[in-house]
């Protein structure tokens, strides 16, 4: 039997937060958590478990990748239309046998990186491509855990592929819940794994940070651009397991779109803020961030940050700027009059930093798909500037090295239609025994080269006490 929608299986009673079980599966292929640690209504919501895919889609630039049954088949050709296909092939109607089920319920998911933007538009190649990582990485999985944070319910999605029939799903729901059984019966305790990174060191110095802010000023002076982010890239050694690191960086960092990928190629956690799409049926949603204070240390302090920062001219056109680029890219994919700004220069403690965060929406319109949406956004403009291709251009010319995972996405497709997906940003990479942390902010006209320098450490400030630094890094 065929297989419309999903099977769903209640987890009653017996299973807590995806964080806990997820050692269980830590050991199979490409195992993922996507990890709503700062949890609420609105945006953290949903956390999902998941491992063991029947596909994994790569590509590097034109070469695309589709592994499956332990063996791999090349081809060159745009990622893009293939994963279109790959969604096509692999489709179910959304299960409704509880009301208010979660948006992932088995897809696509995994990582895009920024470089995925060179299929998109016609680049400069400048910056270093210092590491072997996949442009984009999504494995396809037939099953997920889902919990509500909350009401604290839990959920097991089967779908059946790679066949798609009933006995398949079945036999793989009865399969999961074994392993849960058997890791409640030999759990991790906490504290039982080390890990150790070396004093980090960073792309630019503090005087060279400086002077590509002053670059940047010079082309916004010319007329070439109204705003640029530009990032550098914290990077050291790394020992230990990078599970019990994610584990602290939860607890220090809570963030509504966390993630926990434990890719063969590369390691990633990632304790984002923002969010970059959701698509849920043909509603679509955006919420970049543009403005960012620290947090005080008193509450006195902290409140008037907040005030700054939302009373802030600076920050407030950046962030202007942004929506009106956002504005434009859903609205090469929408219905005509759909987009909308329902929220704007809203307030969002963080635990380091406050930041100022709009909502744009919009209605999908037909025959556009999940992936039209993808192409017509990515990346997302708050991480690039604006004009866009203009502020990308300047990005490479300034920048060292790619960017690569850093300010590309993670997050899912469902194979029900729905996306989520955040900004790669506040996200430690992985790989070879090197661990690297990205940190950056957006330059606009009247910009401070040491203000904007300092705004990255305040951003990275948390993350880099997880991995044992105290900002022993503005380097002269």
């Amino acid at each position: 039997m065929q297989l419309t929608h999903p099977l769903v299986h209640k987890l009653d009673g017996h299973f807590l937060h995806p964080i806990d079980y997820f050692p269980a599966f830590k050991k199979m292929a490409y195992p993922m958590l996507l990890d709503s640690s700062a949890q609420n209504r609105d945006t953290g919501r949903y956390s999902y478990l998941t491992a063991d895919p029947f596909l994994v889609l790569l590509s590097h630039g034109s070469e695309v990748t589709i592994k499956k049954n332990n063996q791999s088949l090349k081809t060159h050709a745009n990622v893009l239309d293939v994963l279109q296909d790959l969604l096509l092939k692999y489709r179910l109607k959304p299960s409704t046998e509880f009301p208010d089920l979660p948006g992932f319920q088995g897809g696509a998911a995994g990582f895009i990186s920024y470089d995925l933007s060179r299929l998109l538009e016609d680049l400069p190649v400048k910056a270093t491509w210092d590491h072997d990582i996949p442009d984009l990485a999504l494995p396809f999985y037939d099953w997920v855990i889902a919990h509500d944070n909350v009401s604290s319910q839990s959920y097991l999605f089967s779908t059946g592929f790679p066949t798609g029939t009933k006995s398949h799903a079945c036999s793989r729901i009865k399969w999961i819940l074994d392993h849960l059984d058997q890791h409640k019966e030999n759990k991790e305790q906490n504290g039982t794994m080390m890990h150790e990174t070396s004093s980090l060191s960073s792309t630019f110095s503090r005087a060279e940070y400086h002077s590509a802010v002053n670059k940047i000023k010079e082309y916004l002076h010319s007329g070439d651009t109204y705003q640029v982010n530009i990032s550098h890239r914290f990077e050291g050694t790394f020992t230990g397991n990078e599970w019990s690191l994610y584990k602290n960086l939860r607890e220090d960092n809570p963030a509504p779109f966390g993630a926990y990928l434990k890719f063969p190629m590369v390691q990633i956690l990632s304790s984002s803020p923002e969010q970059f799409l959701s698509l849920d049926g043909t509603s679509v949603e955006t919420r970049p961030i543009k403005g960012t204070n620290p947090r005080g240390e008193t509450q006195e302090i902290d409140t008037q940050m907040a005030k700054d920062l939302f009373n802030s001219n600076k920050d407030r056109a950046e962030n202007i700027m942004i929506v009106d680029l956002l504005r434009n890219d859903l609205g090469k994919v929408c219905r005509v009059g759909s987009v909308k700004v329902p929220s704007l220069f809203s307030l969002e403690a963080h635990p380091t930093v406050w930041h100022l965060v709009s909502t744009i929406t919009g209605c999908l319109a037909p025959p556009n798909t999940v992936v039209d949406l993808i192409r017509a956004t990515f990346p997302g403009g708050s991480i690039t500037g604006t004009p866009k291709i203009r502020a990308m251009e300047i990005i490479e010319e300034i920048e060292p090295v790619r960017r690569q995972i850093y300010c590309g996405s993670i997050g899912y497709i469902s194979f029900t239609g729905n996306m989520k997906t955040n900004i790669a940003i506040r996200t430690i990479v992985i790989k070879n025994g090197h661990v690297y942390l990205p940190v950056g902010g957006g330059i606009v006209a009247d910009s401070d080269p040491e203000t904007e320098y300092q705004e990255t450490l305040d951003k990275s400030k948390g993350i880099l006490k997880t991995l044992g630094q105290f900002l022993e890094t503005d380097q002269q």
